[in-house]
């Protein structure tokens, strides 16, 4: 598929999609860090820019359009988090730019944390929103499904839940948007439960992520720097034992109110994760390297969605196109 991704970040998700087989015609992003990071490691054609600014007759032609809105005031990580939050709203531009490109299908991105805000209610109006884009303007409208998602189920080394959205436009026939829609989320391929699922792998651990790395941050190694914040652990965000055999926690991009990322403590008790173990959380290559200062690069890295995650969404549309689904649900959405 040809893909558009708007809030791209450093790419994550976009990288992922390319490993899965699907070319990014388009990307857009406001941060300046985050495009020069993309620009490095993924291609020249991300535009730096505020999405009010953006109309849909400046992205080539395209069928899929991605977009993890800002989360930072949905996520349970923002101790001032409030329904009201202006970024939130940013949702909206998402919907705007559906409705003037009328994309064959759409995926959008957030925290799990959307989902009890205003007391449920915001991700009700979001849900609608999503469901009814175009019909005032006599395009059909979108069949919409939502679910929650767990990274670790994809081979991320992270208990990372995230929510997401699949649209698929009622132009397309209903029968395979039933396809497309019902057999959505992924079937997933780690967990530790083997009752679950016969065919899968366990779990990856933090052991199997970064244990290879060096004890001490080291500069001959790419991006394995990192924050001097001392430990303390107390047990809240950022600041509790972690054990080498499982998943890591969820890799955020910001702390409460303004404050910085917040990092968590290396099962060493130590120090802090550097970026490069980050990265490898979030399931990113070696290869890949990011710019800005350090906490710029925590932060990119924080509001990405994991590779590995977004290869497996994207081999699902993949499959969708050659017709490797099943025309039933071959499972349902687990967290």
């Amino acid at each position: 598929m040809k893909v558009a991704s708007l809030f791209a970040g450093c790419g994550g998700l976009d990288l992922g999609l390319i490993q899965a087989g699907h070319k990014i015609v388009y990307a857009h992003d406001i941060d300046k860090d985050c495009t020069i990071t993309y620009k490095k490691n993924i291609g020249d054609h991300i535009v730096k820019g505020d999405i009010y600014d953006l109309n849909g007759d400046d992205i080539p032609e395209f069928d899929l359009l991605t977009g993890g809105f800002p989360c930072q005031g949905f996520s349970i990580a923002n101790l001032y988090r409030h329904e009201k939050d202006v970024r939130n709203a940013l949702y909206v531009q998402l919907v705007r730019i559906i409705k003037e490109t009328h994309p064959k299908y759409f995926l959008a991105e957030n925290v799990p944390g959307i989902l009890n805000l205003g007391g449920g209610e915001v991700v009700k109006v979001i849900d609608k929103e999503f469901s009814n884009i175009g019909k005032n303007s006599g395009y059909p409208g979108y069949d919409v499904k939502r679910v929650v998602v767990v990274a670790s189920n994809y081979g991320v080394p992270q208990n990372r839940k995230r929510v997401l959205w699949l649209g698929a436009s009622k132009l397309i026939e209903k029968e395979n948007r039933e396809i497309f829609l019902n057999n959505f989320p992924p079937k997933i391929t780690n967990s530790n439960d083997q009752e679950l699922n016969q065919n899968t792998e366990p779990l990856k651990t933090l052991k199997n992520a970064i244990k290879d790395l060096p004890e001490q941050f080291d500069n001959t190694i790419p991006n394995h720097h990192g924050t001097k914040h001392k430990v303390k652990i107390n047990g809240y965000i950022g600041n509790r034992i972690l054990d080498w055999d499982k998943p890591g926690p969820t890799i955020v991009g910001r702390g409460g109110g303004t404050g910085g990322p917040v990092i968590p403590v290396h099962p060493n008790l130590k120090r802090r994760f550097s970026v490069r173990e980050t990265a490898r959380i979030q399931s990113f290559p070696d290869e890949f390297l990011f710019e800005g200062s350090i906490s710029s690069q925590y932060r990119q890295i924080g509001n990405a969605v994991p590779v590995l995650l977004a290869y497996h969404l994207g081999k699902y549309f993949r499959d969708f196109e050659n017709g490797k689904l099943d025309n039933y649900p071959y499972q349902k959405s687990i967290y």
